[in-house]
């Protein structure tokens, strides 16, 4: 009978013997960074956000998982103060940040001149599990108006990303600084804008001097300013205006019901007329274009003061 209590005290210490504690685990997942379409006429950045989820398996009781998710320069690489997304033709400035405010950059631990790196604190929720998630801020920068339209990307690949994390105690310090962890991961991501054609134009009031009897020509200028994305074909147009007669022939309207013609001219030698279209090809920057005005001699209507009103069209 001894064999059979030996036997059976050996089964029993088996059972109550503590199991082999579990190593935590992580993994990380970036989403996607898309400014969209913008037209980068105006100087105003555009803002988006993104996320950045960690979970976590095997957080011992009365312990956290810090993780340090570190970002860097990405394909497109750096300038120095700004990360690039390469494209159609050149590149295009952008930054990640910390916070809301766009204040502080996120960077990565190998390269503390892109950043400093934000602390992910996961705490166990069940079954020795948890999750985090922390806001990820982005900022194509304004003022880019040369740029040309197109697709722009950086990929976060590789070596572009590394989230260290280890477990610590409950209270333990949050940052990052001098943190390597017990291990790592590299979750992969885009960065990505597709700016778009635009353009935006702007004229001067065209204001013929206060005459006498017409018995002479008057002449006056204005000017347009046109400002087009860079290598953008476009084409300008002035409409006949608001009195025109039969034939095309602008005309001002007074109070009394009466007309002065007048035309417009591309060139201070008036050779050249404003009837047809203007074709140019934009660069990002303000484009000017006179606009000469010009009352031929004709007979005097009643006084008073005359206007029309003529319509821009810009094509691209």
């Amino acid at each position: 009978m001894k064999p059979l209590v030996l036997a059976l005290l050996a089964a029993l210490a088996l059972l109550v013997m503590p199991g082999t504690a579990q190593a935590q685990t992580c993994s990380a997942t970036v989403s996607t960074i898309d400014f969209g379409s913008p037209v980068l006429l105006g100087s105003g950045p555009v803002d988006v956000t993104g996320t950045v989820s960690v979970t976590c398996t095997g957080i011992p009781l009365l312990s956290v998982v810090k993780v340090c998710p570190g970002i860097g320069a990405g394909s497109g690489g750096t300038d120095g103060s700004a990360r690039l997304m390469t494209g159609t033709a050149g590149t295009l400035r952008y930054q990640l940040y910390q916070d809301a405010a766009r204040s502080v950059a996120w960077g990565s631990l190998d390269n503390p001149t892109l950043g400093s790196v934000p602390a992910i604190i996961v705490s166990v929720a069940l079954n020795g599990a948890g999750s985090a998630t922390r806001t990820l801020y982005a900022r194509l920068f304004g003022g880019q108006t040369t740029v040309v339209p197109g697709s722009y990307r950086s990929s976060f690949i590789g070596n572009a990303t590394q989230f260290s994390y280890g477990v610590e105690l409950i209270g333990a310090s949050s940052n990052c600084t001098g943190f390597a962890g017990s291990a790592s991961i590299r979750p992969t991501f885009d960065v990505s804008a597709s700016p778009s054609r635009g353009c935006t134009v702007a004229a001067t009031p065209l204001s013929f001097p206060t005459t006498g009897v017409l018995s002479r020509p008057v002449t006056a200028q204005s000017a347009l300013t046109l400002t087009c994305t860079n290598q953008t074909a476009y084409a300008v147009r002035l409409d006949t205006g608001r009195n025109a007669d039969a034939s095309g022939v602008r005309r001002m309207r007074g109070a009394s019901g009466s007309f002065i013609a007048y035309g417009l001219f591309r060139d201070a030698a008036l050779s050249s007329s404003w009837d047809g279209a203007l074709q140019a090809t934009g660069t990002g920057l303000a484009q000017s274009q006179a606009i000469h005005g010009r009352v031929p001699p004709q007979p005097t209507p009643a006084p008073g003061l005359y206007s029309d009103t003529v319509v821009v069209t810009v094509t691209y």
